[in-house]
């Protein structure tokens, strides 16, 4: 293979990372508590390593070591506390000791079948390199490759989150490992759908785990209900099923859960008036070789025209208003709620290299309204921030935390936010209430991951030019690369986006794959067999559509019933201890119940609410586990 240079690293805990990862989705399938996803692991450490004292930092230091997991120590003082009501931990001086032989917890076996998988996956993705330019010489390889593409699905730029990812540091992670772990995964989604939901659950596991990195997360509200969601123009696009099916797929999914966890879907005026400036000048690239940009893209591959993106800029009022985006004006100037917008600037410049000045100048206007609709708030958890700009430019988000960390309000919830922040935690709450968002969010990624970049296509066609100047290639030679769909398709596929591996020989060999591809007489059974796996594929993504709809319905049925269930035993609780006040011969149980009551705060930090939310979560358990006896539907995903 041209430029055929291989990956030879064999990071150290990345083979347990992944192990890691997969255990997490295991245990969430118990049914578990976020931190107690911890448990068994930190149970091994004491029972195996046995130190002596037990402290936060020998915990994390453990953690990292063994099962390849980065968790902040502040994680683990909760779940050491919690232990230690449990098995024989003595607090002492701020450090805790054994005083007694912790039990095995026994995930060796649990280990041993997830590390298996994971060599498994390994291997096939080894495989699948050697048709690409970055072979990858041993299964070591090629779980560094799918630790670097997993790590991009990071919670960063959130307050209380102390890093991004659960996944240690990487050396020598490389771009174009993103690239070709992201070909794998619309491969096995593809041609291989067993083991693309094998391979989901490292992802469904990471998603998880991240859960790990914010302890707070536990006690934030069970619902949006008090927050508006306002989406940045890219996210609209991709509403408007400019970017593909992936993508529209994933902003979809995700708007569906906010609102099933009652939180409200908006956008600003301005925002909407930049989508039409953005479709209209897409139309008028759309059908020129000097396109640019993944809305050009989509529309030369998909054959659609100038007019057709037009119409869609005409009529996107129209769509909003049946989507249910909200249009709200941007709130006026207020003198004391105002951001420092020169200070923003700067650090936007820092971030992000405009193409478009306009696009900093709405930026900023996002940002600056957000701050007003928050008035003098400093909302500490998102489920209480009023108001947060979603957007999928990662760069604009770290601006803006940036920003709030040194301008502004320090300790609470950026304005600005990721799509995939929110889509995990959102997730978190309601795991099986939203099947199909970790799949959504992972292709979404996998199919812009594998999109030519503006940087790369310059290179390319400047390549292309110098080849026929030079007479290497005919006129229409260079007029096929330069506006074939599939030229770029497979120039991607040879250099999996790096523009080292953009030579001569590469562009030759996209040609000649090219013009080899067009001259192929269709074989007619080659076409049958290809019409008979899409349609197997077809059924089976409409059978997997089902079975998660089902499970959707269920569990935000019973998500209401536990509700239900919840609140008569709390008032019915309450009415107990009034008639036992009001009636002398009650007034001792009333006492009880208020001494009890008293002590679970004491020793165990219960209080009514915690109470209320435990009876949900009982309720809500046991709703699902009948249901899935009954349905023999897999219903172990659930979360309260």
């Amino acid at each position: 293979m041209t430029d055929s240079r291989a990956i030879e690293s064999s990071p150290r805990g990345t083979t347990a990372t992944l192990t890691s990862l997969a255990m997490l989705k295991i245990n969430v399938d118990q049914g578990r508590d976020y931190l107690d996803y911890l448990n068994p692991f930190v149970l091994q450490i004491l029972a195996s390593e046995k130190p002596n004292p037990v402290t936060d930092r020998v915990i994390c230091d453990h953690l990292r070591t063994t099962f390849g997991l980065e968790i902040p120590s502040r994680a683990v003082q909760v779940v050491l506390k919690r232990l230690s009501r449990l098995y024989k931990l003595e607090k002492s001086a701020g450090v805790y000791r054994i005083t007694e032989a912790i039990p095995d917890p026994g995930i060796a076996i649990a280990q041993a079948d997830a590390h298996r998988h994971i060599n498994s996956v390994a291997f096939h993705l080894q495989e699948f390199s050697k048709g690409t330019n970055r072979v990858l010489k041993s299964p070591e390889s090629a779980i560094h490759a799918i630790c670097e593409f997993l790590a991009e699905f990071d919670i960063s730029c959130l307050r209380a989150y102390v890093r991004g990812t659960v996944i240690p540091p990487l050396s020598g992670t490389m771009d174009s490992s993103k690239v070709l772990v992201s070909r794998y995964v619309l491969h096995l989604q593809e041609a291989k759908p067993e083991r693309f939901d094998s391979f989901m659950v490292m992802v469904q596991g990471h998603m998880l785990a991240n859960a790990l990195l914010c302890p707070d997360l536990q006690d934030a509200p069970k619902s949006y209900k008090h927050i508006t969601f306002f989406l940045d123009t890219p996210l609209l696009v991709r509403m408007l099923d400019l970017e593909g099916e992936h993508r529209r797929a994933a902003i979809d999914s995700l708007i569906e859960l906010l609102r099933s966890l009652g939180g409200r879907i908006a956008t600003f005026a301005h925002l909407q008036e930049e989508l039409e400036r953005v479709v209209t000048g897409a139309a008028s690239f759309v059908e020129s070789p000097e396109g640019r940009g993944s809305i050009v893209f989509e529309a030369q591959r998909r054959g659609t025209t100038k007019s057709d993106l037009l119409l869609k800029a005409g009529q996107i009022d129209k769509f909003l208003q049946d989507a249910a985006v909200k249009i709200q004006e941007c709130p006026p100037y207020a003198r004391d709620l105002q951001i420092n917008e020169v200070a923003f600037d700067e650090v936007l410049q820092d971030e992000i290299d405009y193409f478009n000045p306009r696009a900093r100048e709405y930026d900023v206007n996002s940002l600056r309204s957000i701050y007003v609709l928050r008035g003098n708030s400093s909302p500490t958890c998102l489920e209480k921030a009023g108001a947060v700009l979603v957007t999928s430019n990662a760069a604009f988000a770290r601006a803006a935390y940036n920003y709030g960390k040194q301008h502004e309000q320090a300790n609470a919830i950026s304005a600005v936010i990721t799509d995939f922040s929110l889509a995990n935690m959102a997730w978190l709450k309601a795991p099986i209430g939203a099947p199909s968002v970790p799949r959504t969010e992972v292709l979404a990624f996998s199919y812009a991951a594998v999109q030519p970049s503006r940087d790369f296509l310059t290179k390319y066609l400047r390549e292309i030019e110098k080849l026929e100047h030079h007479g290497k290639i005919s006129k229409s030679d260079h007029q096929l690369l330069r506006s074939s769909t599939l030229a770029q398709d497979e120039m991607m596929e040879l250099t999996l986006g790096s523009e080292e591996a953009l030579t001569e020989e590469t562009v030759t060999e996209t040609l000649r794959r090219v013009s080899d591809e067009i001259k192929e007489p269709v074989n007619a059974d080659l076409a049958a067999e290809r019409q008979a796996h899409n349609t197997t594929r077809s059924d089976l993504e409409t059978a997997r559509e089902r079975e998660d709809d089902l499970r959707k319905k269920l569990f935000w049925r019973y998500s209401r019933y536990a509700d239900w269930c919840a609140w008569a035993a709390s008032i019915l609780l309450v009415i107990a201890v009034i008639l036992g006040l009001t009636f002398g011969s009650g007034v001792i149980g009333a006492f009880i119940i208020f001494i009890v009551l008293t002590l679970l705060s004491l020793f165990f930090g219960t209080n009514v609410k915690k109470v209320h939310g435990w009876v949900r979560a009982k309720c809500l358990t046991w709703l699902l586990k009948r249901a899935s006896a009954s349905l023999g539907l897999d219903l172990h995903d659930h979360r309260s």
